[in-house]
């Protein structure tokens, strides 16, 4: 899920090729906020059965948070390409790729190791408990080093995933998505040059991803059945299922790199420019709404069914890549919400928030707080939560990514 960032200004401070450099850093700004309003419909999701009772329409709107995960998986493509395009557009050699790799390792893993680290004495606790420690020990022991290392979404199968800090997948996720970047971004960069060959590949990459996820879907379902759990992990978590998503937006960021490259407009043709970005961002906050409020396709037709699982992920790579490009191409209505400090702020916290926030909810869960163990005091962890997500931000990922990152981060374009 990580948008991400390798210095401590803010996202964007690395101007596009031929981009005016303030204009081009104030519009990535406001990505570094809409990551805060992904991350936090994820928050509530985790959270909405400890809210209490919840209205149908409410609760549905809620469920929809798991797509906050499919905007990262975009907009981690998306940034990886803007940063690091000139690092790989004439090829991948092994210095500048394992540089990259430290960067990203630099960037992520100490949140990621906290996170595990603060979720996991409540399991020991929860199993001893109910005196299952002991013969489970050995399982539940490789189970927690295959987390440490980042392969959970491999393994379909608990409690190797969905158990210690759960959010944790979608890390071991872009551990893949950043294994591959390099290649991706350099076959990209020499490859497809033409703006109609990234939009073709841009539609081939969303529809081979729907019909890949639908092939899973008929196999597990009829070819070779299996449980709904595996089903689950194996749908949700694999990395290669939800390649198309880190995929789309490494297109859109090779598109937007391209078209910052050209002439700038007019005053004139900007303001026509921001009335489209605005109808786009309308339009496209529509279309998402309208699709998790509308009802899940269960029957009687198997194929209909099939199609309405298969674009679960895929229909919103579409709307969400849009969004992305038009809040990264100049001001939109949400600019003078998510160009706040204040949101700024959050949005950079935002990982730290994704991270963190399953532990609470496990202790929650156990029912530690007895009486007090009521939706309003939930409500109030939730908030304070964010706040503490900052407060990781601040004293644990800054400054081991910078102790981490070392000499790598000095060079912005290595040779190869």
């Amino acid at each position: 899920m990580i948008a991400d960032r390798d210095t401590g200004a803010p996202v964007g401070a690395v101007s596009a090729p031929g981009a005016k450099g303030a204009a081009a850093r104030d519009h990535l700004v406001a990505l570094t906020g809409l990551r805060f309003v992904a991350a936090f419909a994820v928050l509530v999701l985790h959270y909405r059965d400890l809210l209490g009772p919840l209205p149908g329409w409410l609760l549905r709107g809620i469920v929809g948070g798991q797509y906050g995960v499919t905007f990262f998986f975009i907009l981690s493509g998306f940034i990886l390409t803007y940063r690091y395009r000139e690092w790989f557009a004439g090829g991948v050699g092994e210095a500048p790729y394992w540089r990259f790799q430290r960067l990203r390792v630099a960037r992520i893993y100490p949140v990621y190791l906290l996170g595990l680290l603060l979720d996991t004495p409540w399991h020991l606790i929860e199993r001893a408990q109910a005196g299952q420690l002991a013969e489970v020990g050995q399982t539940y022991w490789a189970s927690w080093l295959l987390n440490l290392v980042g392969l959970q979404a491999w393994v379909p199968a608990v409690p190797f995933a969905m158990f210690w800090n759960t959010p944790g997948w979608s890390v071991a996720a872009e551990f893949f998505f950043y294994a591959t970047f390099p290649f991706v971004c350099a076959w990209l960069s020499s490859r497809v040059r033409r703006t109609a060959s990234l939009a073709t590949l841009f539609a081939a990459v969303v529809l081979g991803g729907v019909a890949l996820y639908g092939g899973v879907i008929y196999v597990l379902n009829y070819v070779w059945p299996v449980s709904g759990e595996t089903q689950y992990l194996v749908l949700v978590y694999n990395p290669l299922l939800r390649y198309s998503e880190f995929m789309a937006g490494c297109i859109a960021g090779q598109y937007f790199l391209r078209r910052a490259a050209a002439r700038p407009r007019s005053p004139v043709d900007e303001r026509a420019s921001r009335r489209r970005r605005d109808g786009v961002v309308v339009l496209c906050l529509v279309a998402v709404c309208a699709r998790i409020a509308s009802p899940d396709y269960t029957g009687p037709s198997q194929w209909l069914w099939l199609l309405d699982v298969s674009v679960k992920y895929a229909i919103f790579i579409v709307p969400f890549t849009a969004i992305i490009l038009a809040v990264a191409s100049g001001r939109t209505w949400l600019s003078v919400l998510l160009e706040r400090r204040w949101m700024v702020v959050l949005g950079e916290a935002s990982y730290a928030l994704y991270i963190i926030h399953w532990p609470v909810t496990t202790f929650l869960r156990m029912g530690y707080l007895g009486s007090f163990s009521t939706p309003a005091v939930h409500l109030m962890l939730l908030l304070a939560t964010v706040g503490a997500s900052v407060l990781v931000y601040r004293f644990v990922e800054v400054p081991w990514r910078e102790r981490l990152r070392g000499s790598a981060a000095n060079e912005r374009a290595p040779s190869h």
